[in-house]
């Protein structure tokens, strides 16, 4: 009788799961491809929970997954349809829609993806910049929005070459002592723990230099979190909510790495506050900016807040621009006029070994185009998507109707290589990017959404000109001090994970460059 209770209950328990994921994550997102199937848009055939899984997999095993979108591309044009797993996703690519997609009608039609929200509000909390929605994330915008005007982030330089030099310093030690036998290093895992370092000196200031284990929590404790959580949504985890209750497949490995950063982070506000630590910056670190910000009422941010949007700052801030210097060094290397044009400028403005400063940066014009062309053809974030909220129709001249519960995914990575929008779309060249020499002006792009490398609309990238002040201050230190020489043999592949890097890292020899 018992084993007949306990079968009879596997049963229904069984069923009931059945039925949870027919209606929460196969009905739903069959009705919006047959919706966009039926507007004439083409795509993958539907394939219940697991959609183009499988073929994804052989892609990022033998290459990358980017060359799947772009195949994809080939095969099915600029507007197309497949599903990362159970959700479906829309693929727009054309300009022209986009730029009514992120219209002042239409953006309020669209939020981030659920799974979004739930994979990085395991790290970074739910009331944040990155995560927030509607008023929550209006109200963290007009308070942060500050933080990043010309004047507070011009204070910032002087973080970015102290903590530049400081890894050129070490670079060039290492080298110096195996002189005859050169050590081949990892351009990328060093670019990106530069970046980090960086990036949590201006957000905590010298509460980053002095409190015990800070480097480990930063640089190892927060990478580690975040490739648990990146391999449980590969196995879609994160997508079924009762599975990633269960304390199985890394989930004591998140647990205890987002106690340990929290409580890591509220003994950097604790200090701030009693006067314990300081801005390493020339000004206000975004700690600073972040304790000292009201809303329009006048209320401040609470301190779980202002540790969000820190840890904010870190998580969206880091690799993305480790990962922009990746790819600018492996241009470098591998094309022998753009960097010679580089140094001739670096030498140039920054002569007998100036370090960057405010005066000298907006003089660094082939830096600047370099680092534009180089998001082109390799940005850091390829991809950005949006879920919508409300049915709408976007487009004029062939409208389509988006349904409410659609993902869309734009690929600025497609975008940027189409060669209807770009001459030659294939070939790195920075001088499509130089400023006009009387007007100081960039030239006209051939559509003003054919280049979003830091995504569209009211949720673009808060801190993007901080990234590329970044990105110019490290391009022309790097140049102006150092020799580098890609390790020949090497395979270079695109590989996106929550950035896009090299799969298989960026390895180089570096020496000292006679200044």
């Amino acid at each position: 009788m018992a084993f007949q209770i306990l079968l009879y209950i596997v049963v229904v328990l069984f069923l009931v799961t059945i039925a949870i994921v027919y209606l929460k994550l196969i009905r739903p997102e069959k009705r919006v491809y047959d919706i966009l199937r039926a507007q004439g848009i083409n795509g993958e055939p539907f394939v219940p929970l697991i959609g183009q899984l499988p073929s994804i997999r052989r892609y990022r095993e033998f290459g990358s997954i980017l060359s799947f979108q772009q195949d994809l591309a080939r095969k099915h044009g600029n507007l197309f349809l497949y599903a990362f797993g159970p959700v479906v996703r829309l693929v727009i690519t054309e300009p022209d829609l986009l730029a009514d997609m992120f219209s002042r009608r239409n953006v309020q039609n669209y939020i981030k993806p659920p799974l979004f929200n739930t994979v990085f509000s395991q790290i970074i909390g739910e009331k944040n910049l990155l995560v927030a929605e509607g008023n929550e994330h209006e109200r963290a915008r007009r308070m942060i929005n500050p933080a990043f005007y010309h004047t507070n982030l011009k204070s910032m330089v002087s973080i970015i070459t102290d903590q530049t030099a400081r890894t050129i310093d070490r670079l060039i030690q290492i080298s110096t002592i195996k002189q005859k036998d050169q050590i081949s290093i990892d351009l990328q895992n060093q670019f990106n723990a530069l970046t980090l370092s960086i990036i949590a000196s201006s957000a905590f200031g010298s509460g980053f230099e002095t409190i015990t284990n800070a480097q480990e929590i930063i640089h190892t404790t927060f990478g580690e979190v975040l490739e648990v959580i990146l391999r449980r949504s590969l196995l879609m985890i994160n997508q079924i909510p009762f599975l990633s209750k269960f304390p199985f497949w890394g989930k004591n490995i998140v647990d205890k790495g987002v106690r340990i950063i929290s409580d890591f982070v509220n003994q950097i506000i604790v200090q701030r506050r009693q006067g314990k630590s300081a801005s390493l910056s020339n000004g206000p670190d975004l700690l600073d900016l972040l304790l000292a910000a009201v809303d329009d009422e006048g209320k401040p941010f609470t301190d779980q807040e202002i540790k969000e949007e820190a840890l904010t700052f870190v998580l969206a801030g880091s690799e993305t621009t480790g990962n922009l210097m990746t790819w600018i060094l492996y241009v470098l290397m591998t094309h022998d006029d753009v960097l010679g044009a580089c140094r001739e400028e670096v030498d140039r403005i920054l002569s007998n070994g100036k370090l960057p400063t405010n005066d000298n940066l907006t003089d660094l014009v082939i830096c600047e185009a370099i680092i534009n062309e180089t998001l082109r053809l390799y940005p850091p974030a390829p991809v950005f998507t949006r879920y919508c909220i409300r049915e709408h129709i976007i487009g004029d001249e062939h409208p389509i109707r988006i349904p409410a519960g659609a993902t869309i995914l734009i690929s600025d990575y497609l975008l940027h290589r189409r060669n209807d929008l770009w001459p030659r779309a294939d070939e790195f060249d920075y001088t499509r990017w130089m400023r006009d020499p009387k007007t100081g002006l960039k030239p006209k792009l051939s559509h003003p959404f054919s280049y979003l490398p830091f995504a569209a609309g009211p949720r673009n990238c808060i801190g993007q000109n901080f990234a590329l002040l970044e990105a110019k201050i490290m391009l022309a230190m790097f140049v102006q001090r150092c020799n580098f020489e890609m390790v020949p043999g090497q395979k270079i592949v695109l590989d996106l994970k929550i950035t896009m890097g090299s799969k298989y890292g960026l390895w180089a020899k570096i020496s000292n460059r006679k200044i």
